[in-house]
């Protein structure tokens, strides 16, 4: 029996590869190795979504060869590997997109003018100054 699974393993392969060194970027904080890796991540989404239409064709062909189990078994381990991979990066890189939304949030805050207000002796409100406040009386 041939193994038609190959291919796609090998696929899968690749893109658990690519998600890790993509992961790996993220916490070297390597931009240039990220976008690499994206890339690469890419292209072994593509190159295993390509593949695995070929195998369909092959597969469905009257003249088909039969399809062992511990080859599928093989080709679910591979899939089973890549998608632990591509959950870690799902999970580091929504963290990271957290962690990026709460600093610029934080710096907005410290960016933006107080929002202090005094109250004159005659009950009025108005907007602090630019000078330290003081408390008098």
């Amino acid at each position: 029996m041939t193994d038609v699974f190959a291919p796609e393993r090998e696929a899968l392969a690749a893109l658990r590869d690519a998600a890790r060194t993509q992961l790996a970027a993220l916490r070297d904080a390597s931009p240039e190795t990220f976008e690499a890796a994206s890339a690469a991540t890419l292209d072994a989404v593509a190159d295993l979504d390509r593949r695995r239409r070929a195998r369909e064709r092959r597969v469905a062909a009257p003249d088909a060869p039969a399809v062992a189990t511990e080859h599928r078994a093989a080709l679910e381990a591979a899939a089973r590997e890549a998608r632990a991979a591509c959950d870690d990066l799902d999970l580091a890189l929504a963290h990271a997109v957290a962690l990026g939304r709460d600093l610029i949030g934080a710096w907005q805050q410290m960016t933006a003018p107080p929002t202090a207000q005094v109250y004159t002796a005659q009950g009025a409100v108005g907007a602090s100054g630019p000078g330290p406040v003081r408390q008098t009386g």
